[in-house]
Parts: C-alpha cells; sequence; structure tokens
C-alpha cells in the first residue's frame, strides 16, 4: 500500500474516533452544565478560531510543502527553516494570550447574550480557555513538521490519544460530581499537554537545534511571496468559516448559539474524508510538483479528485435522515427541529467546499495560492454583507445558508482560474463532473427523503431504510460516473482481497 494510501486511512481513523468522542463530550456538558457554559465553550472556540487563523498567517502550508520538498536534500535549508518558523510561532503565541487576556471582558460585555451566567465568571472562563486553547498555534507548528515528513499515523494517534483523555477526564470529573471550574481548568490542561506531546516526538524527528527559535532571513526572504498568499488564503477563509456563528453569538442568545456550533462542527466532521485525503494530498502533490513529475500528478488529483466528490455525499446526505433522532438524543426534540432547517443549508455548503478542496490543495502544491486568496478577499464584499443581513433579519435558518452562497462565488470566481492556470482542464468539464453529482443526489436521496414525507413516517426504521436504499443505488450509479484511474484502483483492491480470501 502506498504511503499516500496509509496516511488516508491514519487521517479517517483518526479524525473519525475524534467526531465520536466530541459529541458524547457536548451530551455531558449540556445536561450537567447547561446551555449558556456550551454556548460560551464554542464562543471561545470559534473566536480563536479566527485569532489563530490571523496570526497564524496560513505558515503551516508553507512548512508542509517546504520540509515534504527539501528535508532530504537540503538539511542547513531545513534547519534555518524550522528556527525561523519556531520563532514565529512562540513570539505569535505570546502576544495573542496577552490580548485575549486583555480583551476577554469587553467580549462578554459588549458582545454574547447571558441570562443566568455571572460576567465574572463567562471572563475567567474566556481567558482559561482562550489562553490555553489557542495553543492551537505551537500544535499547529509542530504537527505540520510531522506532516511534512508524511507521517500522518503520529499526528492522528497524538490527537486522538489527547483528546480522548481531555474528554475523558471531564467525563470523570462530572462523574465524581466536579464542578464548572474544575471542567475548564482541566480543559486548560489538556491543550499544554497537547503541545508538549507533539513538541517532544517533533524533537524524535528533528535534532533539537533545529526547534530552538532564530530567525533567518535568507528563508523569510525565499517564502515570503507564497507565505503572503497562503496567509490571505488563512485569514479571509477563517472569516468566512466563522462568521455565521459569530454572527449568531451577536444577534441571538448564548445558548443558540451552542446548539448551532455543535450542529455546524457535527456537519463539519462530514469532511472527515475530504480532511483526510486533502492532507495527505498536500506533501505528495508538493513532492511530485518538485520533481516535475506533470503525468503523475494529474492522475493523481484525477483519482483524489473522484474519491472526495462520489465519497462524501453519502456521508452529508446521512446527515439530514439522522439529525433529528441524534440532536433528540443530545439536547431535546424542540432543539432537533429548530437545527434541521440551518443544517440542510450547512451540509449542502460544506459539501461544495469539499468539492473544490482537492484542486485547492492541487494550486498550492504548484505554488499559486494567490487565486484563492484573491477570491477569498472579493467574497469578503460580495458574499458576507448580505450573509450577516440575513442572520439579522431571519435568524438561525439563515446561518447556514452563508456557506452556500460563499461557494457559489467560489465556483464562479476560482475554479475557473484553478482549472486553466494550474491543473490544465477546462472549466466546463469540472462544473459538468459536479453537476451530474448534483443529478444523482436529487435523484436518489431527494426521491428517497420525498417518499417519506408523502407517506408522513419519520421513525428511525423508515429513516434507515430510505438512507440505506438511496445509498445503494447512488454508490452503483457513481461507479459509472467516475474516472478510468478510480476504477482500476478499487478493482485493483477488491482482486487484492479476493485473493487473501
Amino acid at each position: 500500500m502506498s504511503r499516500l494510501s496509509k496516511n488516508i486511512i491514519y487521517n479517517l481513523f483518526g479524525q473519525g474516533l475524534l467526531l465520536v468522542i466530541s459529541f458524547l463530550a457536548v451530551k455531558y456538558i449540556f445536561h450537567q452544565l447547561g446551555s449558556e457554559v456550551l454556548g460560551i465553550i464554542y464562543f471561545t472556540i470559534a473566536m480563536n478560531a479566527v485569532l489563530g487563523a490571523v496570526l497564524e498567517m496560513g505558515v503551516s502550508s508553507t512548512i508542509v510543502r517546504e520540509i515534504s520538498g527539501h528535508f532530504d536534500s537540503d538539511k542547513n535549508y531545513i534547519k534555518d527553516f524550522i528556527r525561523t518558523f519556531s520563532f514565529f510561532y512562540w513570539g505569535i503565541y505570546i502576544v495573542a494570550a496577552l490580548v485575549i487576556f486583555f480583551m476577554a471582558p469587553f467580549f462578554v460585555e459588549k458582545w454574547v447574550h447571558l441570562n443566568t451566567m455571572s460576567p465574572v465568571v463567562a471572563t475567567n472562563i474566556v481567558r482559561i480557555l482562550g489562553i490555553t486553547s489557542i495553543m492551537v498555534l505551537l500544535k499547529s507548528f509542530y504537527s505540520s513538521l510531522i506532516r511534512g515528513l508524511q507521517r500522518m499515523e503520529i499526528t492522528n494517534l497524538i490527537d486522538v490519544a489527547t483528546t480522548g483523555l481531555q474528554q475523558g477526564g471531564m467525563l470523570l470529573i462530572l462523574v465524581l460530581g466536579g464542578g464548572l471550574m474544575s471542567v475548564i481548568y482541566w480543559f486548560a490542561a489538556s491543550y499544554i499537554f497537547c503541545v508538549a506531546v507533539y513538541f517532544f516526538v517533533s524533537s524524535s524527528f528533528f535534532p533539537f537545534s533545529f526547534l530552538l527559535p532564530k530567525i533567518s532571513l535568507v528563508v523569510i526572504r525565499r517564502n515570503s511571496k507564497f507565505i503572503l498568499n497562503t496567509a490571505l488564503i488563512s485569514i479571509f477563509a477563517s472569516i468566512h468559516s466563522q462568521i455565521d456563528k459569530i454572527a449568531v453569538s451577536k444577534f441571538l442568545p448564548i445558548a443558540t448559539l451552542g446548539y448551532y456550533s455543535l450542529a455546524s462542527s457535527g456537519v463539519s466532521q462530514g469532511t472527515l474524508l475530504t480532511d483526510s485525503v486533502s492532507m495527505a494530498a498536500y506533501p505528495s502533490f508538493s513532492a511530485l510538483a518538485k520533481a516535475g513529475d506533470k503525468d503523475s500528478l494529474i492522475s493523481q488529483y484525477h483519482k483524489l479528485q473522484d474519491i472526495v466528490c462520489f465519497g462524501i455525499l453519502p456521508v452529508f446526505a446521512a446527515i439530514p435522515f439522522a439529525l433529528v433522532p441524534v440532536f433528540s438524543f443530545l439536547f431535546n426534540a424542540e432543539i432537533a427541529h429548530l437545527l434541521l432547517l440551518p443544517t440542510v443549508f450547512l451540509c449542502l455548503g460544506i459539501y461544495m467546499n469539499g468539492t473544490i478542496t482537492i484542486p485547492y490543495v492541487f494550486s498550492l502544491a504548484v505554488g499559486k495560492p494567490g487565486i484563492t486568496a484573491k477570491m477569498n478577499f472579493y467574497a469578503l464584499f460580495a458574499v458576507l454583507p448580505v450573509a450577516v443581513a440575513l442572520i439579522y433579519f431571519f435568524g438561525l435558518p439563515a446561518a447556514g445558508l452563508y456557506l452556500v452562497f460563499y461557494h457559489i462565488f467560489a465556483y464562479v470566481y476560482g475554479v475557473p482560474r484553478i482549472c486553466k492556470e494550474c491543473i490544465g482542464i477546462k472549466a466546463k468539464d469540472w462544473y459538468f463532473h459536479i453537476f451530474r453529482i448534483f443529478v444523482l443526489t436529487i435523484l436518489t436521496y431527494g426521491v428517497a427523503w420525498f417518499i417519506l414525507e408523502k407517506i408522513g413516517n419519520h421513525s428511525i426504521f423508515a429513516l434507515i431504510s430510505a438512507y440505506f436504499s438511496a445509498s445503494i443505488i447512488f454508490l452503483f450509479c457513481s461507479y459509472f460516473l467516475i474516472g478510468e484511474g478510480l476504477k482500476e484502483t478499487i478493482i485493483y483492491y477488491l482482486r487484492l482481497i479476493k485473493i487473501k480470501i
């Protein structure tokens, strides 16, 4: 099995376990600590995601690209490279921690809507969780070093182990009668522990001297153009991905933010396959691009694009069928029905994101991040104001629409440029490929949902039966729509399984 295939499997397994752990944690937080605590936690996560992207400046993409391309050929450059960005990340973290400490009272007083929680308690939570969870900057740095070596099994093992420890410790605290602040301090300690683990694991692959912070102007000049574009991508993309939650936190009660953020987080976990493939593909694409192997690069692109576009559709189609039973279990039936429509919009928007992920990764690997950077910048003016206005006037149902509008804009502006300037295919062929998937989705999952509505049966048995029937038809028809490269891979593994049996 190739390194790429192994990394995809490691990512799928690791991220899948994280999804299960996260849902169990939310159930206990909601029922034992309350909806406002859940909202404050997700508010802190949303703000830190934006702040982290602004401060991280997209450098992790540069790290993966340079490590995968130069680790074996230029050790002196890699040493200077790692030390320079070690200085960058630690310096930025210190600045971010100070900003969070002094700005926490402002956000609690001026932004969120509290009903029962004391502003003093809320401020302390934001400070403690904010300062420690923003350590994701440092985690991003050390994990990027390991991903650049294409050792995804290690990053996933660390993520699953530390997240499991975090959530398992929280459950134990609650079972033993611990209170809110005990849980918050445990969360903070787990964030610190995760970074410490990544640091020591990184030191096993790189000499300790490589990890000591020190600036190299040569490294900065060599990577400044690429970093500038990836920085803009990171900043604008984070704004686009979090603005719905930030708007909900401003216009609606903080408890509603908790419900919606969980729905958004749950749907985002549907990108499990997308993220797994793209994380494995990026260093592989980068190495092929560096070697000038254009044929292998294009062949790999088409195969991975088919895997993502056809592979993630059944996952997102499952979410509307499963949402009411699952969220009734986590919260209650009233909240579950409130979240149904915005979640359907989220599914559509995040699936559309999945269809452009592999082209985006391809554009980074060939050194053209400026296309996506400009697209995200223009979207701030073309899409963002409309979406915020919709949330203000129509509330929660409109929140999920933002991602749909954004990705329609991405289809119109970004896709044609990436197809022409990076991949070398016609945009109309790309559109037709995606159009066929949407048509097949309507004829399978859409018809299944329509039948359930017509007969008025939404029992768990009916939902499961309708979904699996539609999935069988979808997957059967998909085989005739995918490219020859993926068909050959599927046949190869089926024959391999047959031989082993």
